[in-house]
């Protein structure tokens, strides 16, 4: 394994490194099919901006980035983050993305999430966990209830996409541990 932080069944989690902004990676932010319920790909990525994306997350103390990988191939297939994490409230907000297409409906996501859920409850004590999500996307969502989220709320016609707007579903995940 290549320097694994987080162990699970089929994946680990290790720190995302600067190597990992390769031409796949520019590949998957700009492909239409893996950023169409993201906000990211909304503009053309490229090399410079995925560094300086790289560099604001990795140095911040705001945010852990984490790089997903297959634990067979040790291949990066996606990445997870806790974003703005509050350290007074104990509240961060999650997002992920599996960036590599034909890891896309075999429960990698489930696994990722799963596992960057109990390391912020369990090692960070944070408190909350919360996301936005594209109310159509329904794989997402099922992933997430699968990892405890539960609606906490909508957004009416937060996501513009392919000429209309569209409604963002927030869900939350409160450690009752």
């Amino acid at each position: 394994m290549n320097h694994p932080f987080i162990v699970g069944k089929s994946l680990y989690l290790r720190p995302l490194e600067k190597s990992d902004i390769d031409e796949a990676y520019i590949g998957w932010v700009n492909d239409i099919k893996v950023t169409q319920n993201m906000v990211t790909g909304a503009f053309p990525n490229n090399m410079e901006k995925l560094e300086a994306y790289y560099h604001s997350m990795t140095t911040s103390s705001s945010h852990v980035i984490l790089a997903i990988a297959d634990k067979k191939t040790n291949k990066h297939i996606g990445n997870i983050a806790l974003n703005g994490i509050n350290w007074i409230d104990r509240i961060a907000n999650l997002g992920i993305m599996i960036g590599d297409k034909s890891y896309w409906g075999k429960g990698y996501g489930t696994e990722a999430t799963k596992l960057m859920v109990s390391y912020a409850f369990n090692r960070l004590n944070l408190h909350k966990l919360w996301l936005g999500v594209y109310a159509g996307h329904k794989a997402a969502i099922r992933i997430y209830e699968k990892a405890g989220f539960v609606e906490e709320g909508c957004l009416k016609q937060e996501f513009y996409r392919n000429g209309k707007y569209h409604d963002t579903t927030i869900m939350g995940l409160i450690n009752e541990g």
